[in-house]
C-alpha cells in the first residue's frame, strides 16, 4: 500500500516503494478535464496539456523537455480525460531527480509561448481531423454525441476545430491558473525509492504551486432520452457501430457487478460477443464492450466493425444477448470464470511501476484514498449472479438505448435501424 503524505502547504504526495524494481514512475494528477470547460472554451484542458510540453522556464523548448527524460531512456507522456489530466514520467531510479525536475517545471512554470501556441493549435486541429478520418475511433465520439447531446460529455475531449481555433492564450492561462494548484493536484510516485527521498524532493520541486481558488461544482449530466439512432453515411468498407447506455459512477454500489457483467459480455476472446459475432458467425474482426466510470455517471458500450450487409444481423445478435442477460443473467460457469479473469487482470496490471503509480493517483483523485487491491479482489469475489442480473435490468432500459452507426448507408437504412433499436427496447 502507498503512504500518503500531505505537506504543511497542502500538497498531497503518494509514495509506494517497490524495491524489487529498477525504475521509478512519477505521476502528476490534476483534477481538471474537459467537463470543467465552458462550452465556448471546449478543448482548453487538452490544449494546456500540449502546451506544457512546449517549454518551461528551466527547459525552454519542447526538445529540451523531451531530451531531458528520453535522453536517459525514460518515458514522458500525458493524457486528458473528462475529469482529469495526467502527466507522467518513468525513468531508471538513478534519474528520479531529473524526471521530477522536468515535470515540476512543466506544471508550475510553463511558458505558453505565443509562437509555439499557434503551431500547437494547428497540430491539435489535425489531431481532431485525424479522428474524423478513423471510423473505428470516430464511432465512439458519435455515440457520445447521440447520448449526451450538447453537454460536455457529448463533445470530443480535444474540442472542435472551431473552438480550438478560437481559444486565446488568455483563455488557456485563465483555465491553467484556476485549475492547477495544490488542492486539485496529487503527486504519485512508485518504484525503487524511499518515502523520505520522495517527499522532500517533491515538496521542494513543487514549491511554486499556488494555493487553490474556489471552483464551480460539476453539473450532473442528463442523457438524451432514447431509444435513439444516429447514422452517418460514408463510403467505407465496414459498418461501424456503438450501442450504449448510460452507465454507473465510480461511487455506485453496483459497479463491481457491472465490471463482471461487462467481462461476460465483451471482455476478451471468451466473451459472449466475441464468441457469437466472430467465432460462430464470422461477422467481425473487432468486437467487444467496455464501461467508463465518472464521478456522477458512466457509459456502458458495445462496439464492433462488420461487413456492411451484416450490420442488421449483428445488431440483432447483440439484442438477443442483452435480452438474455436481462431475463436470465449469467451462468454459474461464466460467473466463476469471469471472476478469476477480472481478479487476474487487476493483479497483472500492477507489475509495472507506472501502473502502480497511476492506480494510486487516480484513486486519490476519485475517492480521497487508495482502495487496497485486496479489497477490490474481495469485492469482485462476492459478486453474485443475482447482482449481475439486477444491474443488467437496471441499465438496459428502453429510454437508455443509443445507437451510433458509421458506414455505407443511407436514410432508408436509418429508418430500419430505428425500428431495430425500438425492438431492443
Amino acid at each position: 500500500m502507498p503512504e500518503l503524505i500531505t505537506t504543511p502547504t497542502g500538497l498531497r504526495i503518494l509514495v509506494e516503494p517497490l524495491p524489487h524494481t529498477y525504475s521509478v514512475s512519477i505521476g502528476c494528477f490534476v483534477h481538471a478535464g474537459s467537463r470543467h470547460e465552458p462550452d465556448a472554451h471546449a478543448g482548453a484542458a487538452h490544449f494546456i496539456e500540449h502546451m506544457c510540453f512546449k517549454g518551461s522556464h528551466a527547459f525552454p523548448t519542447a526538445r529540451q523537455i523531451s531530451e531531458a527524460v528520453e535522453g536517459v531512456g525514460g518515458i514522458l507522456n500525458a493524457s486528458t480525460s473528462y475529469e482529469s489530466t495526467v502527466y507522467w514520467a518513468k525513468v531508471a531510479t538513478i534519474h528520479f531527480d531529473r524526471a521530477l525536475a522536468v515535470l515540476a517545471d512543466m506544471l508550475t512554470r510553463p511558458i505558453f509561448d505565443p509562437r509555439e501556441l499557434e503551431k500547437e493549435r494547428r497540430v491539435i486541429i489535425e489531431e481532431i481531423r485525424g479522428i474524423q478520418d478513423s471510423p473505428s475511433d470516430l464511432i465512439h465520439e458519435i455515440l457520445h454525441q447521440v447520448m449526451w447531446g450538447e453537454q460536455s460529455l457529448g463533445r470530443d475531449i480535444a474540442g472542435s476545430v472551431e473552438t480550438v481555433a478560437a481559444l486565446s492564450r488568455t483563455d488557456l492561462l485563465d483555465f491553467f491558473q484556476r485549475h492547477y494548484n495544490r488542492d486539485t493536484m496529487v503527486i504519485s510516485v512508485a518504484g525503487n525509492i524511499t518515502v523520505d527521498q520522495v517527499v522532500e524532493a517533491v515538496d521542494r520541486a513543487f514549491s511554486d504551486l499556488p494555493r487553490a481558488t474556489a471552483l464551480n461544482p460539476l453539473i450532473p449530466p442528463q442523457a438524451c432520452r432514447g431509444p435513439q439512432v444516429k447514422l452517418i453515411g460514408r463510403d467505407i468498407e465496414q459498418g461501424n457501430f456503438c450501442l450504449g447506455v448510460p452507465g454507473l459512477s465510480y461511487n455506485d454500489a453496483d459497479r463491481r457487478a457491472l465490471q463482471v457483467l461487462d467481462s461476460v459480455l465483451g471482455g476478451g476472446m471468451s466473451s459472449r460477443l466475441f464468441q457469437v459475432l466472430r467465432e460462430e458467425n464470422g461477422m467481425a474482426y473487432s468486437v467487444g464492450s467496455y464501461h467508463t466510470e465518472l464521478s456522477d455517471t458512466g457509459m456502458w458500450v458495445i462496439y464492433g466493425s462488420v461487413e456492411p450487409e451484416s450490420l442488421r444481423d449483428g445488431l440483432v445478435l447483440c439484442r438477443d444477448m442483452l435480452a438474455d442477460l436481462v431475463q436470465h443473467g449469467v451462468t454459474t460457469e461464466e460467473l466463476a470464470m469471469v471472476k478469476e479473469q477480472v481478479k487476474g487482470g487487476i493483479l497483472l496490471s500492477l507489475e509495472d511501476t507506472w501502473s502502480v503509480a497511476s492506480r494510486n493517483g487516480a484513486h486519490m483523485l476519485r475517492y480521497g484514498h487508495v482502495i487496497p487491491v485486496e479489497q477490490v479482489v474481495a469485492e469482485v469475489e462476492t459478486v453474485t449472479a443475482e447482482q449481475i442480473q439486477h444491474v443488467a435490468q437496471r441499465l438496459l432500459l428502453p429510454e437508455a438505448l443509443h445507437l451510433a452507426v458509421l458506414g455505407p448507408y443511407d436514410g432508408d437504412d436509418e429508418q430500419e435501424l430505428v425500428a431495430l433499436v425500438q425492438g431492443l427496447a
